[in-house]
């Protein structure tokens, strides 16, 4: 009889053995596709759910999601080919359209140069005005087109930061002057150089201070910090009406913020900064402070950006 009790023992310990190995083993299946899945749904990731083999439910389960993971795989390819196909007929209609205005600008100059009474020079500038806005509006789509394509290879070279910012600044002098009653320029260490494209870094630049004149009113600053790691440039002006800027969509297309900024303007060149300074490995931040707007340009001084993409 105390056999029979010892095999009942043995064998009610076997199977609760297996009941917590067979516990253990779906919980950590579980735990591997629930990692699994979150990659999935964070993006960071679209290959195919692994089968446990200790529960066919679970893998059947497993089938189902994997189908699904599969269709999502090809929606995201068909996704990436018609984004880039737009973008490519955005760039070639942008491109299209420089030749044809460029040639209207020409020929306006050319008859502006005439004999005219008061109504048509009138007339003929407010053609001129015109046609150079939408210049400038199909030359910012060419630029940011072509900077999202990925097509066009950086040109590197190694470069004086603090002389260029200069160049720029000397550049827009005039408009500056004419918008800020306060300008201070203190920028210092001449001497260092990174290693970029000077075309790219020039029109970063030049589209923060064209923002600056652009909205800005009063005061306007350029000064920038020297780390063991990176370069800071900072860019501020005061602006009259800061409730109406959200900071964190400053960066993004055809943002305008309030009416005042729609004037003059077509909302793509703080979009073509953040490019640029994403291309180049910079980082670019703006902040808000009182009326005080603030933009950060981070310059890591130990990085080589050789083959990264950008537009000529």
């Amino acid at each position: 009889m105390q056999w029979i009790w010892l095999w009942i023992a043995i064998i009610s310990l076997l199977i609760n053995t297996l009941f917590v190995v067979k516990f253990y083993q779906d919980r950590k299946a579980y735990k591997r596709l629930t990692k699994q899945l979150n990659w999935i749904i964070s993006g960071d990731a679209l290959s195919k759910l692994r089968h446990s083999k200790s529960s066919s439910a679970q893998d059947l389960l497993v089938d189902e999601i994997n189908e699904i993971i599969e269709q999502l795989s090809k929606l995201q390819v068909e996704f990436e080919e018609v984004t880039l196909q737009n973008k490519r007929m955005i760039s070639s209609i942008s491109h299209d359209f420089r030749t044809p205005l460029t040639s209207m600008l020409g020929y306006l100059q050319i008859l502006q140069s005439g004999s005219h009474s008061k109504k048509e020079e009138k007339y003929l500038r407010i053609v001129e005005e015109r046609t150079k806005a939408l210049s400038e509006l199909v030359e910012e789509f060419y630029r940011l087109s072509l900077l999202e394509s990925n097509e066009y290879q950086l040109t590197i070279e190694n470069v004086y930061p603090i002389f260029l910012i200069q160049e720029q600044i000397a550049l827009y002098h005039a408009e500056l002057d004419e918008t800020f009653e306060h300008i201070t320029v203190q920028l210092m260490e001449e001497q260092q150089s990174i290693e970029t494209s000077s075309i790219e870094f020039n029109r970063l630049i030049g589209n923060l201070i064209k923002n600056a004149f652009t909205h800005g009113t009063n005061r306007f600053s350029v000064y920038n910090e020297l780390s063991e790691q990176h370069l800071f440039i900072y860019i501020e002006n005061e602006v009259e009406n800061p409730g109406a800027l959200e900071v964190d969509r400053l960066f993004e297309r055809m943002y305008r913020g309030d009416e005042t900024r729609a004037t003059g303007s077509t909302g793509l060149g703080l979009s073509i900064a953040k490019k640029i300074a994403d291309t180049l490995g910079y980082e670019l931040e703006a902040d808000l402070n009182h009326k005080r707007l603030q933009f950060k340009l981070s310059i890591p001084l130990n990085k080589i950006k050789k083959d990264k993409n950008v537009y000529h």
